[in-house]
């Protein structure tokens, strides 16, 4: 038997003696790291503040409408004979869309013919019969001065004439209402054949060959779904609602930028076309109208876009990335570098412009302004410098 076996307390001795010793050499090792990790500095990403001229954009999201819009209704009564456009369709200003049955009209045209020609007829008789009472009165006036005939006859020889006046007068006016209705007849005749009031694409068509329309819907409801739906696109309106701080900076002529997200990677431009010089109560915006050519006819009605109106610009503007500002309540602030350090800067910002941002107070342009690694310092930390590039930074 050992004598450590003999000895127990000798031997729990040397175990605690080993442990403690252990113990020791694993605090010294774990104490070198920790100090380590102490001096070891942090790596921030910084950019310099730069100056250019900084354009003043006011951003607003909106609904694309077509330049003129109209349901197009028949203005006669009767069953559609046939349909000559259908939805898709580009139609020219006056060209042929729909056709209303129109035998009863054609009829109507060809009576009102007839019954013009017969009271022309009577007009043609009546005249005769005036030119023969003024003869026998004629007649009358210079047979009396020699006495050969009665004062009584020169009477009956004046009221005849006025009487035969009278009548062609009368069938005149006749005449003048058959006119009247002819043209009436006529008119009914072309609205059955029912054309573009302008150049367009057909956007809807509600009926089919067959269906009965009615003029009576046409002047009783202005929001009633038509025959079809014209639609202009050669110029498209943007309707976009300003909020009240913003309507001092539109003016009628600024210029407009458009991106609408069938065509996320172009830029339409258009003009401020007109102002609407009052406010929506319920709202407290005005409505301003930007028109924006369409030649293409790429945007459609109803788009949605993302619009910006450039109101102004701000020359050789002070601008850092908009990733290095931070925000504790009311307080805007960046992280500098100087001297080996971060040093916090409270700043005051203006008009912000895609990644970028402009700085009006805080900043002089010469430091070097902390990007990547801001939440990782706090003021007096020692930080060690990377240099970021600027326009990778804004992309």
């Amino acid at each position: 038997m050992s004598r450590l076996s003999r000895h127990p307390i000798v031997a729990l001795g040397v175990v605690l003696f080993f442990a403690i010793m252990a113990l020791v050499v694993f605090r010294l090792s774990t104490g070198a790291k920790t100090d380590t990790a102490k001096t070891r500095l942090i790596t921030v990403g910084v950019v310099s503040p730069i100056r250019q001229d900084l354009d003043i954009r006011l951003p607003y999201t909106a609904d694309i409408f077509p330049n003129q819009v109209v349901n197009i209704f028949s203005r006669v009564d009767g069953y559609i004979a046939k349909l000559h456009v259908d939805k898709g369709d580009f139609v020219r200003a006056n060209q042929l869309l729909v056709e209303i049955d129109h035998t009863d009209y054609q009829h109507a045209v060809n009576q009102a013919k007839a019954n013009l020609s017969a009271a022309k007829a009577r007009v043609a008789q009546q005249d005769a019969m005036v030119r023969n009472t003024a003869l026998t009165f004629d007649r009358m006036r210079a047979l009396i001065k020699d006495q050969f005939v009665s004062q009584q006859d020169l009477d009956n020889a004046q009221v005849n004439f006025d009487a035969a006046q009278a009548a062609q007068e009368s069938l005149q006016a006749q005449v003048n209402q058959m006119e009247v209705a002819l043209a009436q007849s006529e008119t009914n005749l072309a609205y059955s054949y029912i054309r573009a009031p302008f150049a367009g694409h057909i956007a809807e068509r509600n009926l089919d060959t067959g269906a009965y329309v009615s003029s009576a819907t046409a002047s009783t409801s202005t929001m009633s779904r038509g025959i079809m739906s014209l639609h202009d696109i050669h110029t498209v309106r943007v309707l976009i609602e300003v909020v009240e701080r913003d309507i001092p900076l539109v003016r009628i002529g600024q210029k407009a930028e458009l991106r609408a997200e069938a065509y996320p990677d172009i830029v339409f431009e258009g003009t401020v076309t007109r102002i609407v010089q009052a406010l929506n109560r319920a709202t407290r915006t005005m409505t301003i109208e930007i028109d924006l050519p369409n030649r293409d006819r790429r945007l459609k009605g109803g788009m949605f876009a993302r619009v910006e109106i450039l109101v102004g610009t701000h020359h050789q503007a002070l601008q850092i990335p908009l990733d290095a500002v931070s925000r504790l309540e009311d307080t805007q602030y960046v992280y500098v570098v100087r001297e080996g350090k971060a040093r916090r800067m409270d700043i005051e910002s203006g008009v912000r412009n895609g990644n970028r941002i402009e700085i009006t107070k805080g900043l002089t342009g010469d430091e070097q302004v902390i990007v990547s690694g801001k939440d990782l310092v706090h003021d007096g930390t020692p930080v060690q410098v990377e240099l970021l590039n600027s326009a990778k930074r804004e992309t």
